[in-house]
């Protein structure tokens, strides 16, 4: 029993050196953070012992007592080594802040009991000149190869498993926008010599080249075993850190839902399945539909619902009935320009088509850091089904949930993301509004 709950708390650390970069998820703990121009540390060691006898006598005593005591200064030696070679080589882009991050809350004591510790590692160059970049990249894979020397680390007490090095570049100082390298550590370590990280940078572009082709195929064949039949090739397209796949199939009256869910969900498994997808991604459906007459119905739905539904948070009824928007002929695509996204009243005096749905999920970014933070509070939580009404004003109001025991911090949290997000005003009664939101564990 208890080498099943050791090898259950298995830890997977992010090591990232980052320069404006986009912050750690809410239900991720940091470990160590420094900021490489200030060399200014957090550590979740705390101040810890100062000396060395102090050093030697929690050492001591963590022997004695048989456990694991995994200490992040095992990491400051990587961070020790890579501050080195960088000052050796000086690099024509440099990092600036380094973040060794825990995928999930973790205290300290409890940190010290894994005796297996699963490390990724993710460098952002910002900014990183387009002429150099390339050669920019190559060469940090390089000094980090150095710097981990080896994918496994042993200690008399623990064990350091190096598992993938992600670089992310933005051309622009503390830019948005990362083009993101990702490689294994075993890649990484080979690649310590002089070359080895130009010449793995340039295998990996490659690859991105071909990923929309590769994509394309994989989806087309995806969609057809689930008996989708498609009225062309779907129209895949990659930006930065986002994908769209677009599809058009044919149906009729009986089957179209059936089969729009069929498309979306052999398009997300093709993406899964691919290594190089980007983690953002949005799906469009163009549904050809015999009623008394041939109509189209346009359907679309991000990413996050339907890599939910493949892990088996969510229904497909959950994902058709909260996540699926469809945008009907004659209707303009929601832009937070528009009229009634900044609580104008469109012309005409017509009842705008209800467009809550396809709000929450352009906002879902809001939302979902306060069920992280729930998530890392209680092992047990899965998520909750919001219940609140919009104004006539465009603005969400009586917030409640269909579970019971929904704690205070999770209501506040979200009933102040809520009061963020411009709904469409409209005339009449309060709109009534249900909304599941699932995590994956």
């Amino acid at each position: 029993m208890e080498a099943t709950r050791r090898k259950a708390l298995i830890l997977l650390v992010g090591l990232a050196v980052l320069a404006g970069a986009p912050r750690a998820r809410a239900d991720r703990t940091k470990l160590l953070e420094v900021d490489l121009q200030t060399g200014k540390k957090k550590t979740i060691d705390g101040k810890g012992p100062s000396s060395r006898a102090d050093l030697d006598l929690d050492a001591a005593l963590d022997g004695a007592t048989g456990g694991a005591s995994f200490s992040t200064k095992t990491l400051e030696k990587i961070e020790t080594a890579l501050r080195n070679h960088l000052r050796a080589t000086r690099p024509r882009a440099m990092p600036r802040l380094l973040l060794f991050l825990y995928p999930g809350r973790i205290s300290r004591s409890g940190l010290k009991e894994l005796r297996e510790v699963l490390v990724d590692v993710d460098l952002v160059v910002d900014p990183c000149g387009r002429s150099v970049c390339q050669e920019s990249v190559g060469k940090h894979i390089e000094l980090l190869g150095r710097s981990i020397h080896q994918a496994v680390l042993r200690t008399s007490r623990y064990t350091v498993r190096f598992k993938t090095v992600t670089i992310r570049t933005s051309q622009q100082m503390r830019g948005a926008e990362y083009d993101v390298y990702r490689f294994t550590a075993e890649e990484v370590v080979r690649s310590g010599s002089s070359g080895g990280g130009v010449a793995l940078v340039t295998r990996l572009s490659r690859a991105k080249e071909g990923y929309t082709r590769a994509v394309t195929k994989e989806v087309a064949r995806k969609v057809k075993l689930r008996r989708v039949p498609l009225s062309g090739p779907p129209v895949v397209e990659r930006s930065g850190g986002a994908v769209s796949v677009s599809m058009k199939i044919a149906s009729d009256r009986n089957r179209y839902r059936t089969q729009v869910l069929g498309a979306l969900i052999g398009a997300a498994e093709a993406l899964a399945g691919n290594p190089l997808t980007p983690p953002e991604s949005r799906y469009v459906v163009v549904a050809s539909v015999r009623f008394r007459q041939l109509e189209q119905r346009t359907y679309s739905c991000l990413g996050q619902p339907m890599s939910l539904l493949l892990k088996g948070r969510l229904s497909q009824s959950d994902v058709w009935n909260s996540y699926v928007v469809e945008k009907k002929k004659g209707d303009r695509q929601l832009s937070f320009s528009d009229e009634e996204a900044r609580g104008g009243v469109s012309g005409g005096g017509e009842e705008q088509e209800d467009r809550t749905t396809e709000i929450l999920a352009e906002h879902f970014n809001k939302l979902a850091p306060c069920l992280q933070a729930e998530a890392g509070k209680s092992r047990r939580f899965r998520g909750v089904t919001l219940t609140f009404a919009v104004s006539g004003r465009g603005q969400a109001e009586d917030l409640g949930f269909k579970e019971r025991g929904v704690s205070a911090g999770l209501r506040g949290c979200l009933s102040a993301a809520l009061k963020q997000i411009r709904f469409q005003r409209h005339g009449g009664a309060p709109r009534k509004v249900v909304y599941p939101m699932y995590i994956k564990r």
